[in-house]
């Protein structure tokens, strides 16, 4: 996802406009779903993808379009119909797709840079297009929305929609068009994304962030040994922290029901260390190396220090 904003921060700082298409709607058997997105330039080179095929060659042939007017366009695509049989597309459903005219200036840049930012801080937000379909050009403004918990930090907003937003954010909705008195919202999560703390700096962390990494985690190795917590150990671009020791190994980091943490130290007392401080987190996942005497050692340990068999049912370690 980040990638798709990435290039479209790159194009309008260099002055060239260009054509966002995103699937803003689906139904049944679709190549794509809500949330694809697709970058259009006026050379007809794309970045991302809503499907390939019949999909994006309609997109780049409606992003034709929408450069020669300058007016977005909002279209629907029936994968279902006998016309399309001879394209060997066998989908059978339905698409809506939004294609952006974005163009060159200051608020764009502005704005894109913001989306790149806040994904740099692991930020999870909305973009939030408001236009009216039944005029002839539709006319577009953004608006960038940062989620803060509950909360909605945002620029000046239709107030109505806001609750609308909060579902969304819940049931983590990619992309949808929003109808609220007569106006139409083209709401997009941007989910950051998930991040994975990996404590300890040796081979096996060493595979388990590249691997992470390669899925589309944020990754964060973490050991008291500069000499294994290094770039030369962990070269691609995975976050790399020496701490002082494994106490307080949490400090200054924000820990989400979206984190994961993997424990894989040198040795069982650091990951006893480790562990006791993950279960007051509230992350989503946490899992444990070692065989099946270790564990049932630390978790003994623990229960000795109040945690709870409801604490420890919490961690993965087979």
């Amino acid at each position: 996802m980040n990638d798709i904003f990435t290039a479209i921060l790159d194009i309008v700082k260099t002055g060239q406009d260009l054509v966002l298409a995103r699937i803003v709607n689906s139904k049944g058997s679709t190549p794509r779903t809500s949330g694809a997105r697709m970058v259009v330039r006026r050379d007809r080179s794309i970045s991302g993808t809503i499907g390939g095929g019949l999909v994006e060659a309609s997109a780049i042939k409606a992003a034709m379009d929408v450069f020669e007017t300058g007016c977005s366009a909002l279209f629907e695509m029936d994968l279902s119909s006998e016309a399309l049989a001879e394209t060997e597309m066998i989908c059978g459903g339905r698409l809506q797709i939004l294609c952006e005219y974005i163009p060159s200036d200051k608020h764009t840049i502005s704005l894109f840079e913001s989306i790149v930012q806040t994904e740099q801080k692991l930020q999870t937000r909305l973009l939030c297009t408001e236009f009216d379909e039944n005029k002839e050009c539709l006319t577009v403004s953004r608006r960038l929305l940062l989620k803060n918990g509950k909360d909605i930090q945002a620029f000046a907003v239709n107030p109505e929609i806001h609750h609308d937003i909060l579902r969304m954010i819940k049931n983590a909705i990619g992309s949808a068009i929003l109808v609220i008195e007569g106006r139409n919202y083209c709401i997009d999560v941007l989910e950051s994304r998930h991040t994975v703390f990996i404590f300890g700096a040796g081979h096996v962390a060493k595979e388990v962030s590249a691997l992470a990494m390669n899925v589309g985690f944020h990754a964060i190795v973490l050991d008291d040994r500069i000499e294994f917590a290094n770039k030369k150990r962990f070269p691609f671009p995975a976050e790399i922290a020496v701490l002082d020791s494994f106490e307080n190994c949490f400090r200054d980091r924000e820990v989400y029901d979206h984190s994961y943490i993997v424990i894989v130290t040198r040795g069982h007392l650091h990951d006893k260390t480790v562990l006791a401080q993950s279960l007051q987190t509230q992350a989503g996942y946490i899992g444990m190396i070692g065989s099946r005497r270790k564990r049932d050692s630390i978790y003994q340990a623990l229960l000795q220090e109040g945690f709870t068999d409801h604490d420890l049912a919490r961690v993965h370690s087979p």
